[in-house]
């Protein structure tokens, strides 16, 4: 039972984080830290828009610099585990624990994500 409040616990506070993350269109990264550098996990991190996204909604969960940490896996390398079909279809469609964002993000915003994450290898 503890672990089951344990859960519902760290759900409440990803989704919290994912609400004030996603308060508004901005480009400036949210509380906590910036996007990852150029070199710093592969990748075209100068993607402004990828960047973006990944702060406003990705963050939270799998940190700043794509670590992950506690349940949440770390995206660093994942380009070299799933190609950018899969890491939409991920993104798309949630998996093990991780929502889903359709119709949070756009067709269009999920691609950028998937390139952009596809690329960390």
């Amino acid at each position: 039972m503890f672990k089951k409040g344990l859960l519902f616990v760290m759900l409440l506070t990803a989704f919290a984080f994912g609400v004030v993350a996603c308060g508004g269109n901005t480009t400036a990264p949210a509380p906590g830290g910036q996007a990852p550098q150029e070199g710093t996990t592969g990748g075209d991190a100068t993607n402004t828009e990828a960047t973006s996204l990944y702060n406003a909604n990705c963050m939270a969960c799998h940190a700043t610099d794509l670590s992950g940490g506690g349940n949440f896996p770390s995206l660093q390398n994942v380009g070299g585990k799933y190609d950018a079909s899969q890491i939409s279809a991920i993104i798309t469609n949630g998996r093990n624990g991780m929502p889903a964002f359709q119709g949070k993000l756009s067709a269009d915003e999920i691609n950028v994500l998937s390139e952009w994450l596809s690329a960390k290898k």
